[in-house]
């Protein structure tokens, strides 16, 4: 997939002058966007992770240089997703970056416009690299992203919350843990789950991709977990969870719709054996409904799901239909 993408991209003519350009950003370029990152956030993000989630991107994205110097970076990681009609090499938007001193002119002429917007023009469409991008930004930029026509709605993340459980044996299911060793389990269980939701864009989790986004993170630190069939061992569902000082949280999840009740009770007992800690979870508004269940709290949260506003191709049938956790974000 990687190679079928640019490894460099042009600048784009309307953001180009004498005094700025944006242009596509390759490994060349991390160390100079490694120090945008701690100027933009304010804290350290190590090459380590930083080549761990990019590592299928030639092309990192699109930053603007403002006299020699990088001012914006609009970031891209590329996803395979299943879908309905078959398979389809997407983009996940992160690192959306703009210094602060860039930030007054929210407009058209601005530096986020430009970036976005060279990224969208150049690398996503029916015939470049990508057929769509999504990502998962904040209400206030999501807001900004629609003002500037650069987004398209798509829908929302929902946060779900559960109490711990007591641990306890049960009847008729085990659970115990996955690593690289044994994560090949994960094959049958993402082969019932594709089947079992047939209507939805899911990207893809199979071994290789619970293998590269948890069990090789080079920074966290995830507790995998298969839950089994008591009598015959026979895997029914996977379960991803990151433990905090105060809470457990529900990353991601592989199985059918019909043993999710078994994901969320593994889940809160693994919490119950953590000091009782709440587990919470984020999941799309249009799947929460399966897992809101066994006393769960369910609330909006303030991550938005867009998808890229242009190119406009015709029928969008993703829109909506997108199977997102947590832990399909880069930054969790």
């Amino acid at each position: 997939m990687a190679s079928s993408l640019p490894s460099q991209v042009d600048a784009l003519p309307a953001g180009h002058s004498e005094r700025w350009s944006v242009h596509g950003a390759t490994a060349e370029n991390d160390e100079e966007l490694l120090q945008l990152f701690e100027k933009v956030f304010g804290h350290v993000m190590s090459a380590s992770q930083w080549r761990w989630k990019y590592a299928d991107a030639p092309t990192r994205g699109m930053m603007l240089r403002r006299d020699g110097t990088a001012v914006a970076f609009f970031g891209g990681m590329p996803r395979t997703i299943q879908g309905p009609s078959g398979t389809h090499i997407v983009v996940q938007n992160g690192d959306v970056m703009v210094l602060p001193s860039e930030r007054g002119v929210f407009s058209r002429r601005g530096a986020l416009y430009h970036v976005a917007a060279a990224f969208f023009s150049q690398l996503v469409g029916p015939s470049l690299g990508y057929e769509f991008a999504f990502g998962f930004p904040s209400g206030r930029h999501f807001q900004l992203g629609i003002k500037l026509g650069l987004y398209a709605p798509a829908g929302r993340m929902t946060a779900l919350t559960w109490p711990a459980l007591l641990p306890s044996q049960q009847r008729w299911s085990t659970t115990a843990t996955l690593d690289k060793k044994n994560l090949h389990l994960l094959q049958p269980l993402w082969r019932d789950m594709r089947t079992s939701w047939p209507q939805y864009f899911m990207p893809v989790r199979d071994a290789a991709r619970w293998n590269s986004r948890f069990a090789s993170h080079p920074v966290h630190h995830y507790e995998l977990l298969v839950i089994r069939r008591r009598w015959t061992g026979r895997p029914l569902c996977a379960i991803a969870l990151r433990e905090h000082a105060g809470h457990v949280e529900w990353l991601d999840y592989v199985g059918s719709s019909k043993a999710t009740g078994l994901a969320v009770n593994a889940a809160r007992r693994f919490a119950g054996e953590r000091n009782k800690k709440p587990v919470m979870g984020l999941f799309s508004e249009g799947i929460a409904p399966y897992f809101a269940i066994d006393a769960a709290s369910c609330m909006p949260s303030d991550i938005y799901i867009p998808v890229n506003a242009r190119p406009v191709e015709e029928g969008r049938p993703y829109i909506g239909q997108l199977w997102l956790t947590g832990g399909d974000t880069d930054f969790l």
